[in-house]
Formats: structure tokens, sequence, C-alpha cells
């Protein structure tokens, strides 16, 4: 039998993990549904793709320019955007920072994210990448 999953809310500046401040909701809170994270970009992550995994932003604050396969998109303060698997993609911060809310379906990636904190050389960091289907290029060759 299947157990059933618990509503829950984070409160603002809260996570649901101790030492993971960004983390609002993991794979293990939403039975691998959906990861969510409130992060600020800056410069954002090079061009990837994730093999499994779709991601949405919306922006809270700031501004995003983003690059999805030959697409792309200006996103204001209150704007959505969804970067689906399979597709090369990056994201910036067109102006200082942004403040936006991650969502990552399915859930998971956050083990990703704490092993490639952790890692301490860019041979580790390919390593973990590979082994969790994100894919870094150089170009949008989809």
């Amino acid at each position: 039998m299947t157990q059933l999953l618990k509503g829950f809310a984070v409160d603002p500046g809260s996570a649901i993990v101790a030492n993971a401040t960004r983390l609002k909701a993991s794979r293990d809170s939403t039975g691998a549904a959906l990861s969510v994270f409130e992060l600020t970009v800056e410069g954002g992550p090079s061009l990837h793709v994730h093999e499994h995994e779709h991601e949405s932003f919306y922006v809270l604050e700031g501004q995003l320019g983003v690059l999805c396969g030959d697409d792309t998109f200006h996103a204001p303060a209150g704007s959505f955007v969804f970067l689906p698997s399979g597709r090369a993609h990056r994201f910036w911060s067109t102006n200082g920072s942004a403040r936006v809310l991650l969502i990552v379906v399915p859930g998971g990636i956050e083990d990703y994210f704490r092993e490639i904190s952790a890692a301490g050389t860019d041979a580790e960091r390919r390593s973990i990448a590979s082994k969790y289907g994100i894919h870094h290029r150089t170009e949008a060759p989809d």
C-alpha cells in the first residue's frame, strides 16, 4: 500500500532541510514528483542538457535572459519559463542578480546539486554531471 503524502508549507527564509536553505520541496517531501528551490541567479550555468528533468522558473525579482535550443527569451519579474528535457539551455541575469523559484520535474535534482557543490575538480564535476544525465555543451545542437 502506498503511503499518502502530507501537505506542508515552508516559511519565508526557511527550507525543508536545515543545511539546504534554498530547498523548498524535495524528492522525499513530494514523493518524487518535483523539487523546488529559491535561487539567486547572476551569471547562471553554462549551456547544458538534462536527459531526465524538465526545469521551470518563476522570476520573482530581476530579469533573466534564457536560451533554449534556437530560442532566446527575455523574462522579467513575474515571468514563467519552461525548459524541457533534451533541449540545450542556459539562463542568466540580465541586470545585477535575479531571484527565481526553480521547479524541477521529476524530483531529485537536489542530490546532483549537493554532489556538484562538494566536487573539487573539473573531472569530478563532469563525472557527477554524467551520472545524473546532465551534459554541458559549447553550442546548442538540438
